[in-house]
């Protein structure tokens, strides 16, 4: 059964974020590439498009997710006493690595925290398993609500966020949990 997808789009300090969400659950949030944009924490999060309030409201999961990622910039601390908006994700089969590790990442690396891609894949219980972790971050379609920006080298490094055009990105995200 296909689903019927409401949309928002949001401005926000890390750029443009487009959420789609069926009345199940959200589907996706995508990051805009950063190009001539650098993160800066002074912009509200508003909507862009002329998407009004009432029309994001028609979708609980939707209006939840919008919520949550209001809270999450105004102060990225407020949101661990929130619960995520539900999630609705058709890429990948429940009960699989991937989505063990992405609810892993999800409920046991709080804000502030990193991990690395060796102890997520131990987390999920094969410690062999570092690059399928990394697998696992690219099939990632709810960033920020899944978060792979906390996901780093062993080394402290960034690795590769958005296919390392999202480094700027994950950078700021880090300081902004850091920081609150």
């Amino acid at each position: 059964m296909e689903c019927k997808l409401f949309v928002a789009r949001l401005m926000s300090p890390i750029g443009q974020i487009t959420i789609e969400s069926c009345t199940r659950g959200v589907h996706r949030v995508d990051l805009q590439e950063p190009k001539d944009f650098l993160p800066d924490g002074r912009h509200k999060v508003a909507f862009v498009d002329g998407v009004a309030e009432e029309q994001v409201n028609k979708c609980e999961p939707l209006a939840k997710c919008v919520d949550w990622i209001k809270a999450y910039f105004k102060d990225a601390s407020s949101v661990r006493h929130l619960s995520l908006p539900p999630l609705h994700i058709t890429k990948y089969k429940e009960g699989s690595f991937t989505a063990a590790v992405l609810h892993n990442l999800a409920t046991k690396v709080d804000i502030g925290e990193t991990v690395s891609y060796g102890q997520l894949a131990t987390m999920t219980g094969n410690a062999r398993a570092s690059r399928a972790v990394g697998g696992a971050m690219r099939a990632n379609q709810t960033p920020l609500l899944v978060p792979c920006h906390r996901v780093v080298n062993s080394n402290g490094s960034v690795g590769n966020f958005m296919s390392g055009k999202g480094n700027v990105l994950k950078k700021w995200l880090l300081e902004h949990e850091a920081t609150t």
